[in-house]
């Protein structure tokens, strides 16, 4: 092992990186012009804030548990 470490040779080795494109940049900016979209966003914060409702009360309420300690 010990000669064979004294005769080895380093080589250096440039390999090149394919350049792959992230798939989903094709879909990016589709919707820019769509006069709709901006309605479609505030069904969407609409909706989500209808999700969170019941975790916000939730959390009022541990706050109000917590002050009352």
């Amino acid at each position: 092992m010990q000669t064979r470490l004294e005769t080895a040779k380093i080589v250096t080795l440039e390999i090149e990186v394919p350049k792959v494109e992230n798939p989903w940049m094709k879909f990016a900016g589709m919707f820019k012009d769509d006069p709709q979209f901006d309605e479609m966003l505030g069904y969407i914060e609409e909706y989500r804030r209808e999700l969170d409702a019941p975790m916000e009360e939730y959390y009022q309420q541990l706050d109000v548990e917590n002050e009352t300690k």
